[in-house]
């Protein structure tokens, strides 16, 4: 992994562990608020929830005082004057003093008084009368949700009746004294609830049954339809008092509910979750935004951290694999004016100096393999020149004046090839066509072999180092075939195996034992060779300087019996 790369994922790892701490934060200030908001809707709905009953109670407790009072007393014993204008001003009295109850109150209600014994009934509404039939009917010692006609106009109200004396059965209450009914209107409700709304963000109503709701003036309908239709309200007493999240047309709200312990009724807030945490989400969104420009400033600033520091660094790393390929010659080239330009003119510098040390080197070198390879090829000359001259002795004693005049002619041709030392370098084909006159040559002394010669004519152009073949088949013949008897063979086959050259000389001689085969291997590989038979040594040495690292030679038995020798060398570039 380079530098860069390291650097991003650093100042990306960082940002996780930002991201990672500021998400665990926003989240327990979000659980923070949201326990406050419960903790201050669960008190603010108790506190309206508790106004809602003591206007409740209140007229309970108007209705107490009105059977308290003397004269309603009187009435309901049955003193009522029977004269006209008596009767009228009691009536109007007790109408006085109910009309005082209500007005007392400050709120919109109905307080009627049913007088059984005498079937008078008095109320703060003229129009608004009882009957002892409606009050079978309707009859009810809890709050319930009715309709009250008001000079023809129903409106909704919890009615509620009372009995003085209390009776234990309704089926009994036309004994009584008389009978209060005291009818509260929602509207009062409504307007708490309006006030409610005011003092928060949330849309509350009042709840008792799935058709008995009481809403405030701007009450969200199609908000609290959907809360009906997902949330399970059955009827008020079904419902606990508890706070829940809800997700209504893609946004959450928090649904509280406050049921109350006087009515079967409860009292329902919505409050908007999303409104309400805004503004934390609107620092959260900043969060991300400045960790996004973080982010984005930590890729820049590892953009110019690559530029300005692993580019050069690169490039130096390049050079150097170029001097390390012996690419002596390259140069930096750049335009940069930083500090690294004063380091890439110091590798110019270094690599020019090592490029001219390197060429003097290299001179000596080839000046030092020009001398070892005439030192080596003078070793072969006089070998050869032993063999050739004992054969012509050999000759001239068994009278043959034409091999003997046949050998010197070609050991004149010898000499001749050997001697020019202007180039210790020739062509494969040349050197053939001197091993094809040596075997002829040898042939005529021994006759009791033949050679098979197959080289691409592509191959015969390639220069090779003079007298690489004529020793290796001088040691096919001298140390293979002299030890039988007829029908000896020697093959020189060329092969042009891309990207590489294999020249490959066997012979069905005897060949070698593995031991022997070893040996041979181990003394051709030494520097040094103080053994008499130098041949392949000086074949293998003089091969090596000339090929240098891209050539081999291999020794094996062959399978034709003797010992196969196979020189390999690469192609050089553009062959």
């Amino acid at each position: 992994m380079n530098l860069i790369k390291r650097v991003i994922l650093l100042i990306v790892m960082s940002l996780i562990v930002i991201l990672a701490l500021y998400a665990y934060s926003y989240k327990q200030s979000v659980h923070v608020i949201e326990n406050q908001i419960n903790t201050r809707n669960e008190e603010k709905l108790s506190y309206f929830l508790n106004r809602i009953e003591s206007l409740l109670d209140q007229n309970m407790i108007y209705a107490t005082l009105v059977t308290k009072d003397p004269e309603i007393k009187k009435v309901a014993f049955g003193e009522l004057p029977p004269a006209s204008y008596d009767r009228v001003s009691v009536v109007q009295s007790i109408e006085s003093k109910l009309n005082l109850f209500s007005m007392t109150n400050q709120i919109m209600n109905i307080i009627t008084l049913y007088f059984p014994k005498i079937d008078l009934a008095l109320s703060t509404v003229p129009s608004t009368g009882l009957n002892q039939e409606e009050i079978l009917k309707d009859y009810t010692a809890n709050w319930k949700l009715t309709k009250v006609d008001i000079s023809g106009v129903k409106m909704d109200a919890f009615s509620r009746f009372f009995i003085s004396p209390y009776q234990a059965e309704a089926t009994n209450i036309m004994k009584s004294d008389f009978i209060i009914r005291v009818d509260f209107f929602t509207k009062n409700i409504a307007n708490l609830l309006d006030e409610f709304k005011i003092a928060g963000n949330g849309d509350a109503f009042f709840y008792g049954s799935s058709n008995q709701i009481v809403y405030n003036s701007t009450a969200n309908m199609t908000l609290i339809q959907q809360l009906m239709q997902k949330s399970p309200f059955q009827d008020g007493k079904g419902l606990k008092k508890s706070s829940t999240v809800v997700e209504l047309s893609g946004k959450k709200y928090i649904l509280y509910v406050l049921p109350s312990e006087k009515l079967n009724w409860s009292l329902v807030d919505i409050e908007p979750l999303e409104e309400i945490l805004n503004p934390v989400n609107h620092s959260r969104n900043l969060f991300y935004l400045i960790l996004f420009l973080l982010l984005l400033l930590g890729m820049v600033a590892a953009y110019f951290l690559y530029f300005y520091i692993q580019v050069p660094i690169r490039i130096l790393i390049r050079s150097s694999e170029h001097i390390k390929n012996k690419n002596f010659s390259y140069r930096i080239q750049s335009l940069r004016k930083d500090e690294f330009k004063q380091l890439f003119d110091s590798f110019n510098d270094m690599a020019k100096e090592i490029d001219e040390l390197i060429k003097r080197v290299y001179v000596e070198e080839i000046r030092s393999r020009e001398a070892v390879m005439k030192q080596l090829q003078s070793q072969i000359n006089p070998h050869f020149l032993y063999n050739c001259l004992a054969y012509i002795v050999n000759m001239a004693k068994m009278n043959k004046p034409q091999s003997v005049i046949a050998m010197a002619h070609n050991l004149g041709d010898y000499y001749k090839y050997t001697t020019r030392n202007e180039t210790l370098e020739t062509t494969l084909g040349t050197e053939l066509e001197l091993a094809v006159n040596y075997m002829n040559i040898m042939n005529q002394q021994l006759d009791k072999f033949r050679y098979i010669v197959s080289v691409p004519e592509t191959m015969k152009a390639m220069k090779i180092p003079k007298l690489i073949i004529q020793p290796l088949i001088e040691n096919a013949i001298v140390h293979g075939l002299e030890e039988i008897s007829m029908n000896g063979l020697i093959t020189i086959v060329g092969l042009d195996d891309s990207p590489r050259y294999r020249l490959i000389i066997e012979d069905n001689g005897p060949g070698l034992s593995a031991e022997a085969l070893q040996e041979l291997r181990r003394k051709t590989a030494d520097e040094q060779n103080d053994s008499p038979q130098k041949g392949i040594w000086n074949v293998h040495h003089r091969f090596h300087y000339y090929f240098g690292e891209r050539s081999s030679m291999r020794l094996d038995n062959s399978a034709l019996g003797g010992l196969r020798i196979e020189l390999i060398w690469e192609k050089a570039a553009g062959e």
